[in-house]
């Protein structure tokens, strides 16, 4: 019957990696609420009652666990996304595309995370704003875990009525919304926390547009 044509690839196979990317951040998910109290409520807190964060005293710090577990998910969401991506972008979907997209943004999202951190060291000895610096790391953190269970909510109600690979492009476009709504979220919360901190608001938008504004224009230029 498939004589000379390829064999139909099951959607289940193709998205195998993707859903079990999602399993992964489930799992840290619950590691990160059963182990680690602390990094739990600061990113509860950062939703709803961000002020809490910014006051908190200095035995509320998370612990190192917990702050590795974050990381942790913040770099399984770039995972997710790149493999949403190295599906929409093949034109004969298969498990490795999946597998190279979750690869490339697993290494941009490990990028993305050193060059931060490079950059708020470098912002902290201009600014001499080392604890406003800190907080900023950890807003950023703590919505990286927001991200992911974005993500897999979409994940799993996109699969739940898939229609075909054809309907690969509306999903990505779905996730790129998701990015950008987490985007628009984030740059507010640090918008917040440069005004919480009263510090000089040139330097507080010289960090937004440098760090956080610029390189994602530049990256959905590339992949969208």
């Amino acid at each position: 019957m498939f004589e000379g044509m390829p064999l139909p690839i099951s959607p289940l196979h193709v998205y195998a990696l993707p859903l079990w990317i999602c399993v992964f951040g489930l799992g840290a998910t619950a590691l990160l609420k059963v182990q680690f109290d602390r990094e739990w409520a600061l990113t509860m807190w950062t939703a709803y009652q961000v002020k809490r964060v910014w006051q908190r005293l200095a035995d509320e710090s998370a612990r190192t666990g917990g702050t590795l577990t974050s990381h942790a998910i913040g770099i399984l969401s770039w995972a997710l996304l790149g493999s949403l991506w190295g599906v929409n972008t093949s034109t004969m979907p298969a498990a490795e595309t999946a597998a190279n997209g979750a690869l490339w943004g697993a290494l941009l999202g490990m990028a993305s995370l050193i060059t931060r951190q490079i950059g708020g060291w470098i912002g902290a000895w201009v600014t001499l704003e080392q604890e406003a610096i800190e907080r900023g790391f950890e807003l950023d953190r703590h919505m990286r875990n927001w991200l992911l269970w974005a993500l897999i909510a979409l994940v799993a109600w996109e699969l739940a009525q898939f229609n075909g690979f054809e309907s690969r492009g509306e999903m990505w476009s779905h996730a790129c919304s998701v990015w950008w709504i987490w985007l628009g979220l984030k740059w507010i919360r640090q918008f917040q926390s440069v005004l919480s901190k009263r510090l000089h608001i040139g330097w507080g938008i010289a960090y937004i547009c440098t760090l956080e504004i610029g390189p994602s224009f530049l990256l959905f230029e590339y992949i969208g």
